[in-house]
C-alpha cells in the first residue's frame, strides 16, 4: 500500500511518553499539539461550545486522539483523563505512517465511535455494565481490573444522571459483578462471570 507521510513532530521537544492522572486535563480545544496514542487507561473527549463543553468520544488502548492536529495544527476537543493514562507520540520524527497502518487507526476509530453510541442508548443497568466492561483491563490473574471514573464521567458517558450510574454501581457490586480490589477506586471483574460478557 501507498504510504502516508506527515509533517514529523521533533524529536528533541516530544517526550516518548506522557503519564497524565486521573481527573487531570491532556490538552484543550484550540492549542497547538500533537496526536497521541493511548498506551494505557482511558480518555474523555469533549467538544467546547460558546455554551459549555459536551461529551463528544472515549478513546481507550490503543486508540489516536488528536489526529486532527496533522492536518489543522490545534486540536479540535478537549481531552481529560478518566483513568491513569500513559500515551505516546502517534507520530514521530522521520515516521512514515502506511496506508494498512492508517486503515487500522481509521477502523479502531470507527469501532471506538460504535461503542460510544451504544453506552447512550437502551437501559440504565446495561449502559454502566457496558462502559464497566470497556474500561476494564486483564491483570496476570486472568480477571479484570477497572479504575472507576468520577460519577459525572460516567453520567456524561452514558448520558444518564450520576444518581442513575450510582445506583447501577451499587446493583453491579450487590450481584457480585464488580467486586472491591485495592486503592480507592479499584474494583474487579470475575473472569469467568457469564453476567458480564459483551
Amino acid at each position: 500500500m501507498q504510504a502516508i507521510s506527515t509533517t514529523p513532530v521533533s524529536a528533541s521537544s516530544t517526550p516518548r511518553s506522557l503519564r497524565i492522572s486521573i481527573g487531570e486535563r491532556i490538552y484543550v480545544a484550540g492549542s497547538e499539539g500533537i496526536a497521541w496514542r493511548v498506551k494505557s487507561g482511558a480518555v474523555r473527549l469533549d467538544r467546547v461550545t460558546p455554551e459549555g463543553s459536551d461529551y463528544a468520544g472515549l478513546a481507550l488502548r490503543g486508540d489516536v486522539i488528536g489526529a486532527e492536529t496533522l492536518l489543522y495544527g490545534r486540536y479540535s476537543f478537549e481531552a481529560s483523563a478518566i483513568g491513569d493514562c500513559e500515551l505516546e507520540p502517534w507520530l514521530s520524527a522521520g515516521t512514515t505512517l502506511s496506508g494498512e497502518s492508517l486503515l487500522q487507526t481509521l477502523a479502531g476509530a470507527e469501532r471506538r465511535a460504535a461503542d460510544a453510541l451504544a453506552l447512550r442508548a437502551g437501559e440504565a443497568f446495561e449502559r454502566v455494565r457496558r462502559l464497566c466492561l470497556l474500561l476494564a483491563r486483564y491483570r496476570d490473574d486472568g480477571r479484570r481490573e477497572i479504575t472507576i471514573p468520577e460519577l459525572r464521567d460516567m453520567a456524561a458517558i452514558t448520558n444518564l444522571t450520576e444518581a442513575t450510574v450510582s445506583r447501577a454501581m451499587s446493583r453491579l457490586r450487590r450481584m457480585g459483578i464488580l467486586q472491591r480490589h485495592g486503592h480507592r477506586r479499584g474494583l474487579v471483574l470475575p473472569g469467568a462471570d457469564p453476567a458480564f460478557a459483551i
